[in-house]
Formats: C-alpha cells, structure tokens, sequence
C-alpha cells in the first residue's frame, strides 16, 4: 500500500512538472511577443495568431461546439445524457436533486464565483476577462460532484461577472462555457482520483487541453455571434479573448487542478459526497 500511494505521488508530482513546463512554455511564448511588440504584444503572440488567423474556421468550429454544448447543457438538466447507447436517462438531473445536490451546487457556485471575484481588478479585457487562477476549481467540482458541480461552475461564473462588473450579453457564453469547463472532465474522465496514469492522463486531455478549447471557442462564437450588441472588433474576440481564456485554463488547470484534485479526492469521498457514490447512472 505504501509503495502504491508512492508510486501515486510520483505520478502526480511528475504530471504537475508537465503542466508547468507547458505553462513556462506558453508565458515564454507571451513574453517573447511582448518584448517584439510592447504596443501590441497580442498581435506577435502564437496564439492569438492561430485564433485570429484562422478565424473563419474556428467560426464554423464554434458553431458546431455551441450547438452541442448547449444541446448538452439542457438535456444533463432534464436528467438525460449522451451515451455510446444514445440519449438514455440519468439520475443527474436536477428533478433527481436533493438536498445534498443542491448543497454541493450552492458550495460549487460560491466558492468558485467568490475566487474568481476577488482577481476580477486584474483586468485583461475591460468588461470582459481577467486572470482567473480560480479556473483550476471547475474541472474539479465536476469531477467530484458531477451535475451539481458543473450547475454550481456555471452559476459561479455568473455570480463573479456580476460582482466584478463584468455582467453582460458575454455572460450567456461565460455561463454554459464554464459548465463545459467542468463537464467534459466529469464526462470523459474515468478516473477521477488523480492517484493513476489513466486518471492524470485522461485528464490532461480532457480536463486541460480539449477543456481550455473548448471554453474558448464557445465563448468567442458567442462574442462574435453578437458583435452588434457587444461591440467588439474581432481582432479583439479572437486575438486577445481567445487565446487569453485558452492560455488561462491551460496553465491554471495543467499545474493546480492534479494538485488540488490529489488532496482533496480522498475527503470528498471520504464523506459520502463523491457523486458516483452517490447516484448510479443508468
């Protein structure tokens, strides 16, 4: 037992050394553009010019992805899910809620939007974004609560636009985009311990790098859908947003989430919360 929690600290400690160095990786990126271009560092930055260069095609792409994410969105909250069987029914829904449901959703929310909140002054995009380290919490709050976490992810993402002066028509997108932060980890995610190569592996994929796309285009589709009423130019939605919310997941989420996620694992189900212990999909 002792060589197998080991082993397991290895695995985490080895994982989060990954996650910096990807994150290192993308912050020296940035700074490389920001010293070609002080004015304008956006315009240099890797990122923003994939997002922005290929425009067009992340339109097509973030369209598909909003069609489904919401179509996802509304059918978890009638207690239905997708399967490799097809739409079957759930015991996630929230007619399926009780009182715990409900607690771990309203602890999600206020947790998350109170985190988030308080970095909401570090102003990327007046209005729009800001430095969120609070992101590594969604992946983890649906992994471990599942609907309940990903509703209180949503709802607190809400909560912290409002608070911090950020409420807009943008918020639609901010509010199923960060369900889908949460969700697709909970979803994709078989093993959600932290403590195996397939639990960090998986989650890697999902809960970092197919996450932190994911959330980006959907946001940025909204953004750019609604262009009249929001207002803003497209190099903005694109070149600075996107890469801005798809840099923020990975580096927050690659280096914070295992670490949390490790020692907060055993509590959560230690306490009868876990909600696969709790619900049995069907």
């Amino acid at each position: 037992m002792s060589e197998a929690k080991s082993s397991a600290r290895v695995l985490v400690l080895f994982s989060v050394l990954l996650g910096v160095l990807a994150a290192a990786l993308v912050v020296y990126a940035f700074w490389q553009a920001l010293t070609a271009n002080p004015e304008n560092p956006w315009s240099s930055f890797i990122l923003s010019q994939i997002f922005f260069g290929y425009r067009d095609m992340m339109f097509v792409v973030g369209a598909v992805i909003w069609i489904l994410g919401t179509l996802v969105f509304v059918v978890e909250l009638l207690g239905l899910t997708f399967t490799r069987r097809g739409l079957t029914k759930s015991g996630t829904g929230i007619a399926n809620w009780g009182v715990i449901d409900v607690a771990l959703a309203a602890l999600s929310a206020a947790v998350y939007g109170g985190l988030l909140a308080a970095t909401a002054p570090i102003v990327i995009v007046p209005g729009f974004t800001w430095l969120r380290p609070a992101n590594s919490l969604a992946p983890i709050f649906g992994m471990f609560f599942g609907i309940p976490g990903c509703i209180g992810a949503a709802i607190g993402n809400l909560i912290a636009d409002i608070v911090g002066g950020f409420f807009g028509v943008g918020s639609f997108g901010g509010f199923i985009g960060n369900f889908l932060i949460a969700y697709l980890p909970y979803k994709f995610v078989k093993d959600h311990s932290f403590s195996s190569s397939q639990s960090i592996g998986e989650f890697y994929a999902w809960g970092v790098l197919i996450q932190a796309f994911v959330s980006a285009v959907y946001i940025c589709w909204w953004l750019n859908v609604t262009e009249a009423i929001v207002g803003l130019p497209l190099f903005v939605v694109w070149g600075i947003i996107a890469p801005t919310i798809f840099t923020n997941n990975i580096v927050v989420n690659a280096v914070l989430s295992p670490v949390l996620g490790r020692i907060l694992y055993p509590l959560v189900k230690g306490r009868g919360l876990y909600w696969r212990d709790r619900v049995r999909v069907r």
